[in-house]
């Protein structure tokens, strides 16, 4: 039997100084304000230790959103693969209204877009992976829908957060439930 290895609790305090000091840069910064340089000497840690632990920014950011993306497929994982859309829909505004500011940031700035984008589609594709509703229609067809869905859900949750949470989380889930499911008539 194998021996667990223990981390080094030098890399765990290091790599926690670098993700603290970079979400810390997020709520004060656009991502292409965000430099290696800053970051070090915010974490009080050489350039060096940095591209120990990550190639360039570009990979300190996939990491952070694959930790995050981790917690969300804990998340939807916790429903049965074939469960409505309106429970899916219900798990994906439940997980984003508890992110913490950093990750509203990089979610709602258009700045941090392209990030943004990589991590609702990373969210679609385990979704799909574990159920897809759409496998009788082509590829293209189902991207258009998958796209549909990712851009929709996002946009949706970028509003609420422009529009200061006013609406009730639950009112948000419904009313995203109903027009997802029915359209716009819906609400007519």
């Amino acid at each position: 039997m194998p021996l667990e290895r223990k981390k080094d609790l030098r890399v765990e305090k290091t790599q926690h100084a670098i993700k603290e000091t970079f979400k810390q840069m997020v709520l004060e910064m656009d991502a292409s304000e965000i430099t290696i340089k800053e970051l070090t000497e915010r974490a009080m840690i050489h350039r060096k230790t940095f591209y120990l632990h990550y190639t360039c920014i570009e990979a300190l950011y996939e990491d952070i959103l694959s930790e995050l993306a981790g917690k969300y497929y804990e998340a939807i994982d916790s429903i049965p693969p074939d469960a409505p859309f309106t429970e899916v829909n219900r798990v994906f505004f439940t997980f984003m209204a508890q992110q913490e500011p950093y990750m509203e940031k990089i979610v709602c700035s258009a700045s941090y877009r392209e990030f943004a984008d990589k991590f609702f589609m990373s969210m679609l594709q385990h979704n799909r992976g574990r159920h897809n509703p759409y496998a009788a229609y082509s590829q293209e067809e189902q991207n258009v829908i998958n796209t549909f869905l990712a851009l929709t859900s996002s946009n949706i949750y970028r509003q609420w957060v422009a529009d200061g949470k006013r609406l009730p989380l639950e009112d948000l889930i419904d009313l995203s439930g109903k027009l997802f499911m029915n359209g716009i008539s819906s609400v007519l």
